[in-house]
């Protein structure tokens, strides 16, 4: 029985943690998202102040159910948007305030409207959740 190389062991091993860090690292870069909350089967994440957490929602956006952006005049990026996402049937199943222009949310498939207000001017849309959805609010309030 062949004794085992314990240097070329130690090197492996060396190489395969050095590996995992730089892993680790490269996702924590690329994840410069905020906080994640869950409400129920809902989780919702929101934010986008700066350029780097800007570049993080347009990367995650699309392995959201629903991406939502909010802006005011002359396209200039809002925040502190009140959020309140409907079943058709009435039935509420999220209410939150954006901390930025962007918003992504995880939700079941289906159809859901979207009440949205900012500086008391409201907004509604309806959307159907089936797959990727992108809903953008504009006002023309300062």
């Amino acid at each position: 029985m062949k004794k085992p190389n314990s240097r070329l062991a130690v090197t492996v091993l060396a190489t395969a943690l050095a590996l995992a860090g730089a892993m680790t690292s490269a996702c924590a870069q690329t994840s410069d998202l905020p906080t994640i909350y869950s409400r129920g089967q809902i989780s919702y994440t929101s934010g986008g102040v700066g350029q780097d957490e800007e570049q993080a929602f347009k990367q995650e956006a699309p392995h959201w159910p629903l991406a939502l952006q909010f802006s005011g005049p002359g396209g200039q990026f809002i925040a502190d948007v009140h959020v309140s996402i409907m079943k058709r049937d009435g039935t509420k199943v999220l209410e939150a305030v954006s901390q930025g222009p962007y918003m992504l949310v995880k939700l079941p498939a289906g159809a859901y409207t979207l009440h949205v207000e900012y500086l008391h001017q409201k907004q509604q849309k309806n959307v159907n959740i089936s797959g990727h959805t992108a809903a953008a609010f504009r006002w023309n309030v300062q």
